[in-house]
């Protein structure tokens, strides 16, 4: 019977984390399982957050071509037509409609400011791309963070399942011993208590796996089957060198371009400042039409310029120069030049919170390598342990308690061994999207591991 007993449970236990997947595969050959990458391409075309940071920066890149149409020149036209009626002693004397237009042409010559205020809005622009590509990369690890959690979630749900059955095994067994009189009331009940907490760990995990769906759901618009990863190698970490990823990182980060071009825009916009204390030159043209339809000058005279069009047009070159506006062109300036020290104060902030994210992600990275291989010799040891005890609780050296607790050893040392690769994944990301340098193909590349 002890034989039968410790095959029974090996089945459950040390076999389940070898066939589990294979089973859910094959006992539900209609699912098939949606990877990493495509959960990103539906991404591209669900996830709110990516639409507006889209929409954004489409509007900000539109500050370039708003700021280049200073420079350029511009053309106003005017037209209008009256009805007239002149009376003397209240007796109409004559009515007409006269027309007329103008066209004027303005081109910027000397324009300081605005030469600035262009390349204050080039920068502005390029900070808009350098946002949305940041807004992508973000999008990239939202999508890793929803479909790994929602994988760590299936999975503490599945050995939270199996936990559940080997302790009701082991119950069942309890009771019929106990009321064999072969084991006293206690190991019965302390084998129920072990049961009930794992009953509760079974509600909390399908509550957690509720959460993660939701996340993702919110992402995509949907719940799909997910696949999981196999034999992918984790604890492989491409550069190892600290120094290195802080070098990629300062020529890549997205946050780091931003605020340097934000830096750059406050600098323009400070020499743009200048501007309203020095001459304005532009070369104008106008282009004057009129047509009268008067008949008699006092009703009677007949008017000799009755229906002929007349014209005038100039050309000219202006000069203005603001001398006096109340203090306002000194007190833009200064407020111009303290918009970019704050500025340059926050592109050196920047900086070094990039420099210390980058050195944070990579030990967590180095970490997370080290937790994979940890959590890995953990569940074997665990195997090891329950297996020892069960040799121990056959002999009568080891009791129903020292047994319970290593089986419950070997459920939470397979979870968190299924946490920890996740983790290491997710923190390679990280990584990477505080460098700058993450991108769809780390996705794509997740592909040929997944089942």
């Amino acid at each position: 019977m002890k034989l039968t007993f410790k095959k029974k449970y090996l089945d459950i236990l040390n076999m389940k984390i070898f066939i589990f997947s294979f089973l859910i595969t094959f006992l539900t050959p209609s699912v098939i399982g949606k990877t990493l990458s495509e959960i990103y391409e539906i991404a591209l075309e669900e996830d709110p957050q990516l639409k507006i940071a889209e929409a954004t920066f489409r509007a900000n890149k539109e500050i370039k071509e708003q700021a280049l149409a200073g420079l350029l020149p511009s053309i106003t036209t005017t037209a209008s037509t009256a009805w007239n009626n002149s009376f003397i002693d209240s007796n109409k004397t004559d009515e007409y409609n006269s027309f007329g237009y103008s066209l004027r042409l303005s081109q910027p010559i000397v324009r300081v400011d605005r030469w600035f205020q262009f390349a204050s809005g080039k920068a502005l622009s390029e900070s808009a791309a350098a946002e949305f590509l940041l807004s992508q990369q973000q999008m990239i690890f939202r999508v890793a963070q929803a479909y790994f959690g929602l994988l760590k979630a299936q999975n503490n749900l599945e050995t939270a399942i199996s936990e559940e059955e080997a302790l009701k095994k082991q119950l069942d067994r309890a009771k019929r011993l106990f009321e064999e009189n072969i084991s006293p009331i206690t190991d019965f009940q302390e084998t129920q208590a072990f049961y009930d907490l794992s009953r509760v760990a079974k509600i909390a995990s399908e509550g957690q796996l509720e959460v993660a769906r939701e996340i993702l759901i919110a992402l995509v618009n949907e719940a799909p089957e997910i696949s999981d990863l196999i034999d992918y190698p984790f604890g492989k970490v491409l550069v190892e060198d600290q120094n290195e990823w802080v070098r990629i990182g300062l020529i890549n980060s997205n946050v780091l371009k931003t605020a340097k071009l934000f830096e750059r825009s406050a600098q323009n916009n400070a020499k743009a400042s200048i501007g309203g204390h020095i001459p304005n030159i532009d070369l104008v043209g106008t282009l004057n039409s009129s047509t009268s339809y008067q008949g008699r000058f006092g009703g009677f005279i007949e008017n000799p310029l009755l229906g002929i069009e007349t014209e005038s047009n100039n050309y000219s070159i202006q000069f203005s120069w603001p001398l006096v506006a109340g203090g306002i062109a000194h007190s833009k300036r200064r407020e111009a030049y303290a918009n970019y020290d704050k500025a340059k104060e926050q592109s050196k902030f920047t900086t070094r919170s990039v420099i210390q994210d980058i050195k944070s992600k990579h030990s967590s990275l180095l970490t997370a390598k080290a937790n994979v291989q940890a959590r890995e010799q953990a569940f074997k040891s665990a195997e090891s342990a329950l297996i020892a005890t069960e040799y121990g609780f056959e002999a009568n050296t080891r009791n129903i308690i020292d047994l319970l607790n290593a089986q419950r050893n070997v459920f939470a040392a397979e979870r968190d061994y299924a946490s920890a690769k996740y983790d290491f994944i997710l923190s390679d990301f990280g990584l990477k999207l505080s460098a700058g340098t993450l991108s769809p193909q780390d996705l794509y590349n997740l592909d040929e591991f997944m089942n």
